[in-house]
């Protein structure tokens, strides 16, 4: 189910800690989607006591004061290009998704990013500015 909004509505949810995903422009409006960062599904018991390790060293938390200033600068910066994209959060961190093969991860350490080969690279070039002032940027390739 998508929504219109506009740019101080759409702040506002990231703000609210709000996974949300840019479907398009129309007007003065923006088309957004809520999304889900983890999906939810039943598991049968072996499958349970085999995660419940793995859970138990989960990282805890929301994302940082830091992280969402940088993250509302950035989206400011995506909407008036009118680009669509994804924003996820998790535990301390903030994930900018654009494709499948292209996301940006602020981490509390650094910027991780997937898909760009430099900081001048297409959608990149236009927000690098505002990451490097978060912190250091790490090109990874994608697996």
């Amino acid at each position: 189910m998508s929504e219109r909004l506009n740019l101080e509505n759409l702040l506002e949810k990231i703000r609210k800690i709000e996974n949300f995903e840019v479907l398009g422009y129309e007007g003065n409006d923006i088309v957004i989607s809520n999304v889900k960062g983890i999906v939810r599904m039943s598991l049968d018991d072996e499958v349970k006591k085999t995660l419940s390790e793995l859970k138990r060293r989960r990282p805890r938390g929301k994302p940082t004061d830091k992280q969402l200033k940088t993250i509302e600068e950035v989206v400011k910066i995506l909407v008036s290009n009118k680009l669509k994209f994804k924003i996820i959060f998790g535990p301390k961190e903030v994930i900018v998704r654009f494709d499948l093969d292209h996301y940006i991860r602020l981490t509390d350490r650094d910027v991780r990013i997937v898909g760009f080969r430099d900081e001048n690279d297409d959608i990149l070039r236009l927000i690098s500015g505002v990451l490097l002032r978060y912190g250091p940027l790490v090109f990874l390739k994608r697996l």
